[in-house]
């Protein structure tokens, strides 16, 4: 169900729930005060019809129907009993009555009657008047509901259209302000990233390109010393080209050493202090209720934390893969403990699982290595994340296995 139709359906109930809460007292309330008034109107009507019979006793004249009807309301019914003796006037009424009694000063009995249908009406009136206000008030509040989902919907389809351009490839993402604060958050992080990204691809792309063209030349003099070897029969012409080529070699090193050099450089500017304590917590709670569903448990030991230096991202995606890795292939309770060291921090994961084989204790982290149904590149791209920023990732101890996380301080980054 989309978030539109989420919002608008709990307004709407949330509308419902009012109008019966407020219309359901209200109708009980309005029926009750319809009976009032009917007897009410009932009474006064017995104590006219009295009042003019007491005069007309006194005066000695007989009680009539033609003298009553006159006082009867339209649709009621009044009989005087006097005598012993009932006169009626008024309509006929058959089924069940409401009806209201008086006496006079010459002993007689007035009863004023109305058909149960009267009242019975009137609140039926009454309760089709509420069930219309109500009516009214849900499709009012059906078409807010809708007009706000609108609003809030449309913005957050521009921030998933321009996730999916940036995945495609388009940095040049831009969500326009909705004016909600938290998607303008979204929006607004979503832009910073689609920077960082621009930039980060910019810098590989720029390396790769010189990678291709600083190593295409000492490659190729590599390539034709070699080949000049293998047509000299010669011994010493041979190891003089071999010679030859070993320099080659090592100008081909030196060209790399100053390639990555020049990478590190280029990503140092990425790189803030971050109180590993501090975020190695965030993550753990974030996957306490992960391990929690999976049967297992995770407890965190900060004996000692400091600040060390690191890109954004990087220490939460290696935490993730190793407790990713962990809850996978692992067992039992998941220990994650963060420590200090002289000019280095540390972060421990271990579980109680069968461990790691003494010879998969490196290939673990070949791209593609993998013993279960996962893809081989988590351990893979977690020592490379760590590499990048200047720290290390290695297996510490096979059974049960655990891995350690080591950064550098920053004061000494």
């Amino acid at each position: 169900m989309t978030v539109r139709r989420r919002l608008t359906r709990s307004s709407v109930l949330i509308a419902l729930a009012a109008v019966l809460v407020l219309g359901v007292p209200l109708g009980a309330v309005e029926a009750a005060r319809v009976h009032g008034d009917t007897t009410g109107r009932l009474e006064r009507e017995a104590d006219a019809v009295a009042g003019v019979m007491d005069d007309r006793l006194e005066r000695g004249r007989p009680v009539t129907a033609q003298g009553i009807a006159p006082l009867v309301h339209t649709g009621h019914r009044v009989t005087v009993i006097t005598g012993g003796r009932a006169v009626s006037a008024g309509a006929p009424l058959r089924g069940a009555v409401v009806s209201a009694r008086s006496g006079t000063s010459r002993a007689a009995t007035v009863i004023a009657a109305a058909p149960r249908s009267e009242v019975r009406d009137r609140v039926l009136r009454s309760w089709l008047l509420i069930g219309g206000l109500g009516v009214a008030a849900v499709a009012l509040a059906f078409t807010l509901a809708a007009a706000q989902a609108r609003r809030l919907s449309r913005p957050l389809e521009v921030v998933a259209a321009g996730s999916a351009r940036l995945g495609e490839g388009d940095f040049s993402v831009r969500v326009p302000d909705a004016g909600v604060p938290e998607i303008d958050a979204i929006a607004t992080a979503l832009g910073r990233s689609a920077e960082q990204i621009a930039r980060l691809v910019g810098r590989e792309r720029e390396f790769s390109s010189n990678v291709s063209h600083q190593l295409r030349t000492p490659l190729t003099a590599l390539r034709l010393r070699l080949e000049e070897g293998l047509r000299d029969e010669n011994p010493a012409a041979v190891r003089e080209e071999l010679e030859a080529a070993l320099r080659e070699a090592d100008r081909l090193d030196a060209t790399v050493s100053s390639l990555l050099t020049y990478a590190r450089a280029e990503s140092e500017g990425r790189r803030v202090a971050i109180d590993l304590g501090a975020v190695v917590a965030e993550h753990v709670a974030a996957w306490t209720p992960v391990a929690a569903r999976a049967g297992r448990r995770l407890a965190l030991d900060v004996a000692s934390s400091r600040a060390v230096s690191a890109s954004r991202g990087t220490v939460g995606q290696v935490l993730d893969v190793l407790l990713d890795n962990a809850l996978r292939h692992g067992a039992g309770t998941i220990r994650v403990r963060v420590a200090a060291e002289p000019g280095w921090g540390a972060v421990e994961v271990e579980d109680e699982g069968a461990g790691v084989a003494y010879a998969d204790r490196e290939r673990i982290f070949d791209r593609g290595a993998t013993g279960g149904a996962g893809t081989g590149i988590g351990l893979h791209l977690a020592r490379a994340l760590a590499m990048a920023d200047g720290g290390t990732l290695r297996l510490t101890r096979q059974v049960p296995a655990r891995m350690e996380l080591r950064l550098r301080a920053f004061a000494e980054a």
